[in-house]
């Protein structure tokens, strides 16, 4: 059956995910594109695959439902989508596990978090804490640019406090243009990298708890670097410095 109607519950439930109140009210989120509905792990929770008419016979052991090729064009954030989609639950985060972790400080671009999320998992950067109302990891954006990453790291929402209760293990290093070279860190055996805003960097919140500042050694006349580059050549040099 191709559904046609947009008062279908299925596709009013789906088009509310574009939300993020409703991915957290609902716990569930959209992926987009065969590569990433491909790369989706077991230990997630699938709940259905949506497709556009031209893709009905597209091959899942999920449940499946197919849209018409405009009402799927209204669920989708692509300019051109191939017609196949999942819905899954939001994981639940474990505790921290790994030796280095990743801070992210009210960081607002999409584009960024998941480009970041990717280089995360390249560098062994296993467990992310977002700080300070980061943009929603679920943001369709996001997980484009992660690639299928994020499927694969932890993610917590701390406050200023569960951080600085993680300090009595971990040594807090905080990006800064005016900071040490990554060689300085090497010594440390468990660490917290935190990276800031775009626009205005790490917060004092948490400023206040450390004074360790590692940076990037640039030439010319480069002055700062796109927060997801500067994040990506830090967890490079921390890793390679382990």
């Amino acid at each position: 059956m191709i559904i046609k109607s947009d008062s279908n519950e299925k596709y009013k439930y789906i088009y509310k995910l574009k939300k993020k109140r409703y991915r957290k009210k609902y716990g569930v989120f959209v992926v987009e594109s065969i590569k990433i509905v491909e790369q989706i792990p077991p230990d997630m929770e699938l709940l259905f695959i949506f497709v556009n008419e031209d893709m009905k016979d597209f091959q899942t052991d999920y449940p499946k439902i197919v849209f018409s090729n405009s009402l799927f064009n209204r669920l989708s954030s692509l300019e051109n989508p191939e017609g196949v989609s999942a819905c899954l639950k939001i994981k639940a985060p474990k505790h921290i596990s790994s030796k280095k972790v990743l801070l992210l400080d009210h960081l607002q671009d999409p584009g960024n978090l998941g480009t970041i999320i990717r280089s995360a998992e390249a560098f062994g950067f296993k467990d992310i804490i977002l700080l300070n109302n980061c943009v929603d990891i679920y943001n369709e954006k996001t997980i484009r640019a992660s690639m299928g990453s994020i499927f694969r790291l932890n993610f917590l929402e701390y406050s200023i406090n569960e951080v600085k209760d993680l300090l009595n293990d971990y040594k807090l290093i905080l990006a800064d243009m005016d900071g040490k070279s990554s060689d300085c860190f090497k010594d440390f055996n468990k660490i917290i990298l935190a990276i800031g805003n775009e626009a205005n960097g790490i917060g004092n919140d948490l400023r206040n708890l450390t004074n360790d500042f590692i940076s990037i050694k640039m030439q010319g006349g480069i002055e700062s670097l796109n927060a997801a580059i500067a994040a990506s050549i830090l967890m490079n040099n921390l890793a390679k410095a382990d």
